[in-house]
């Protein structure tokens, strides 16, 4: 009975794990990996396995962490006294999941979920890349002698569908230097469209464009509810040519 007791104080109790394939993903990717568990001095029922994809952003100019997405790994079990277990399991990054910066990390958080006891964890950093459409897009912007100088996570209880956005922070080089003061770029990503909303702002006037597309019919993009007939990238790149009136 006294292990019992200690365990439901996290003294003696299980311990979890987790131990990812690699540390290195796309947006949208798949993640594989195992989840070990090792029984402590007492049995345990183990109610549930949790798996929390957990980001941060800023709000009222605070950093705060936010559950993304939400895994369920297992459901409830017993582990006996010093048992090992182990929980192979494979899920998908949202394709919204931002990139993962120093100031700005990720990481998957693992728990087990045991009654009347404080719940072990497990925090593993990743690294999350942006996906290969928003590569693309940055790569023309870096192309049009603008050069990226801050990426940051921004709460915004209107942007869908997870209440923020990760703001993409260009300054101008070459012909736009001292004409345009800077260049947002925020994306939103789903299966069957790419949204990316540019701002131009220049003496503190702010000049608007959004494009968006199906990334399976790339010869059709509209601009401000617009339909044209080119393909992002070409699009993109005329837009940024423009001059401001």
């Amino acid at each position: 009975m006294i292990f019992k007791s200690l365990a439901s104080l996290g003294i003696g109790a299980a311990q979890v794990d987790t131990r990812l394939n690699q540390q290195t993903f796309y947006a949208g990717d798949s993640v594989q990996g195992v989840v070990f568990i090792q029984g402590g001095q007492a049995e345990q029922q183990i109610d549930d396995i949790y798996l929390y994809l957990v980001i941060h952003y800023l709000r009222n100019n605070k950093k705060t962490s936010f559950i993304l997405q939400e895994y369920q790994l297992s459901k409830s079990f017993v582990i006996q006294a010093n048992e090992t277990k182990e929980i192979p399991f494979q899920i998908h990054l949202p394709l919204v999941t931002p990139m993962s910066t120093g100031s700005y990390p990720i990481y998957l958080k693992t728990g087990l979920d045991i009654k009347m006891a404080i719940d072990p964890s497990d925090e593993d950093l990743i690294e999350v890349l942006p996906h290969p459409t928003v590569q693309n897009c940055l790569k023309q912007i870096e192309d049009s002698e603008f050069i990226l100088y801050q990426i940051y996570n921004q709460y915004d209880p209107e942007a869908k569908p997870f209440g923020f956005q990760q703001v993409f922070q260009f300054r101008p080089i070459g012909r736009y230097h001292g004409y345009i003061d800077e260049l947002n770029v925020v994306f939103n990503l789903s299966d069957s469209e790419v949204l990316m909303n540019l701002e131009m702002i220049r003496a503190n006037q702010s000049f608007y464009t959004t494009l968006s597309w199906n990334p399976h019919e790339l010869g059709h993009v509209y601009v401000n509810g617009q339909q044209t007939l080119t393909n992002p990238t070409n699009k993109l790149k005329e837009i940024l040519s423009r001059k401001l009136v």
